[in-house]
Parts: structure tokens; sequence; C-alpha cells
């Protein structure tokens, strides 16, 4: 039942700027965010914080993350199948 607020606590927060994070993102969470370990989790929040230009050049393969646990999790969400 937790995991169910939180989901749609994540959902809310997926609601960026432009209309393709916002599906990336609200996609991933609805189809494969249960299945996360707890340090994926905590990295997907912590993605959440960054600002919108900097996670679309992200999500673009245009600029890299600075960090490993970011790299890895933008890794999970563009390789995560689209049912």
């Amino acid at each position: 039942m937790a995991d169910q607020g939180n989901i749609k606590q994540l959902l809310w927060r997926c609601r960026r700027g432009t209309r393709e994070l916002d599906l990336l993102l609200g996609r991933f969470v609805e189809n494969h965010y249960i299945d996360l370990s707890q340090d994926e989790k905590q990295a997907f929040a912590a993605l959440l914080e960054i600002e919108d230009p900097a996670l679309a050049q992200w999500l673009c393969l245009k600029v890299k993350p600075g960090s490993p646990g970011m790299v890895k999790i933008v890794a999970k969400i563009l390789s995560a199948p689209v049912p």
C-alpha cells in the first residue's frame, strides 16, 4: 500500500515541462519502478530533482550525467521496454 502512494507521488513529480519527459518518466514509473532496488529508487528520486534542461540532455544522450548513480538510472530508464 505504501508503494502505491509513493507511485502516485512519483507520477506527479514526473510531470515536467515537456510532453516527452512526462511520457518517458511516467511510463517508467508505471511499468518498472516497483522492480527497482532501493538504491535505484533513491537514484530515481534524486533524478527527479534535476532541472528539466539537464534531464532532457541526459535522456537524449547529448550529455552524460556526472555521477555513476545517475548514469546507471538514466541507462535503466532508456533501456526499459515500453509495453
